[in-house]
Formats: C-alpha cells, structure tokens, sequence
C-alpha cells in the first residue's frame, strides 16, 4: 500500500499492483482466430499471416505478453506498403523479431497514453525489458 497526496492535500491509499514483466513462451497455434473472437487468446500465442492465402507472411499476430489478453500485430520484412517492419529469422517454430515490440497504451480517441509493454522476441519466447 502507498499514500498518495493530492494537489488539494488529501491523501488517498492506493493498493500497488505490478504487472509482471516475465517472459513467456511464443506459441504457434492455427486457430488464432477462434481463440481471438472469444477473447481467449493467452499470452505469446501467435500466427503468422498473409494478405491473401498462398502469399507470403507479412505479419505476425499475437496475444499480449503480459497476460492481459490484448492482441497485436508487427510486419514482418519485406513489406512494400510503408509500414513500419520487423526483421524475422525465417524461423517459424522460434521466431525472432528486430528491433525490440513496444505497445502504447491508447485513450478512447486512439491516441498513444503510455507504454502497455515493451520487449523482444528471441528463439521462440517473448522477453520483456
């Protein structure tokens, strides 16, 4: 517990409450879609995906690491559309990904509040900062 001092001197008790900021292991699964119209999808599952079937990857989709069950998306290189690009490995199993994911916190109107999580993907598992 911390007390926390307002601007007009009152003071509120706030319990403190960590996110972890653990590894976890990245997991391939098929049916990330099914786990993601649930609002299932557990921390480090992940999908590659392609514009169209038969194409190549251009992304990869994935649960949040920290377990809150957020989803996001990187592109992976190549990507000829202006998007920012992650360099993968060729490694469908282990990926990893270059530079390091970050992920904001967004308000309601969509703009960036904060850092939600930060880290890497290295030999098949997401390592936070």
């Amino acid at each position: 517990m911390r007390a926390v001092e307002g601007i007009d001197g009152s003071v509120e008790v706030n319990r403190v409450i960590k996110i972890p900021r653990n590894s976890c292991p990245a997991k391939l699964v098929d049916n990330f879609s099914e786990l993601e119209d649930r609002g299932d999808v557990p921390p480090g599952y992940f999908q590659f995906c392609s514009a169209y079937a038969g194409e190549p990857d251009v992304g990869l989709l994935f649960g949040c690491p920290c377990g809150c069950g957020e989803v996001s998306f990187v592109h992976i290189k190549p990507n000829p559309d202006g998007h920012p690009t992650w360099n993968w490995n060729g490694n469908r199993e282990a990926p990893t990904l270059t530079p390091s994911i970050l992920m904001h916190q967004m308000d309601d109107q969509g703009n960036k509040v904060g850092e939600h999580w930060h880290g890497f993907l290295t030999a098949g598992e997401f390592k936070s900062c």
